[in-house]
């Protein structure tokens, strides 16, 4: 059994990182999954104290809000895993960070031809848990009543590979799980608004959404 703790969108909420200290403190989980938006825009010094908590067992990739100077404070970190592929257990976790466009030009965007070729360096297979900033495009990605704002190539990447499970964010207003394929897509709601996910990875994946 594999217990994670995943959160999104933390936008350098101050609260939400009091709370992660004392998680980092009762140590329960086997890892921390940070699915992108670490900042708003920055600062730095944010990334960093949340890398700090969680030195050994944190896997994050950065979100379109965060900037090149967070990226580049992140970039070696061995839990950054945006176009890498880490060992864990008899899993690996492989991820994107960045967005497929938006109309606000937001710090970190990326076409979808570039979220393709992260992906394929990530080597996403069936032993994957994939962390990607957008959700794949039509599960839990809609803006107003009809309009789907999530990345084609993480979509594509899900029916091709067949991933274990993908922890994503992004859109606010969303939070949920679907069965994708093979694949189990867990949304998760914002972590600036104190949401986040404890799931227990076994012989079956557990989800359970909290306020933390």
């Amino acid at each position: 059994m594999m217990r994670i703790f995943a959160i999104s969108d933390l936008h350098a909420d101050e609260a939400a990182l009091d709370r992660l200290r004392a998680i980092a403190m009762r140590a329960n989980y086997d890892a921390i999954i940070v699915a992108g938006d670490i900042t708003n825009n920055g600062p730095v010094t944010y990334a960093q104290e949340l890398l700090d908590l969680f030195p050994d067992n944190l896997y994050c990739v950065h979100g379109n809000m965060d900037p090149p100077s967070v990226i580049d404070s992140i970039r070696t970190f061995r839990g950054y895993v945006h176009g890498r592929k880490v060992k864990i257990r008899e899993w690996n976790i492989s991820g994107v960070g960045g967005s497929n466009p938006t109309p606000f030009g937001t710090p970190s965007e990326l076409s979808e031809d570039e979220i393709a070729s992260v992906l394929a360096m990530g080597a996403v297979d069936e032993y994957s848990i994939l962390v990607s900033h957008p959700p794949p495009f039509g599960i839990f990605d809609n803006v107003g009543p009809s309009l789907n704002v999530g990345s084609k190539s993480v979509r594509d990447c899900i029916e091709k590979n067949r991933p274990l499970l993908v922890l994503c964010g992004h859109i606010h207003e969303l939070e949920g799980q679907k069965i994708v394929g093979d694949t189990l897509v867990v949304k998760l709601g914002p972590a600036q608004g104190l949401r986040g996910a404890d799931i227990a990875i076994g012989d079956e994946i557990k989800v359970n959404f909290i306020s933390f």
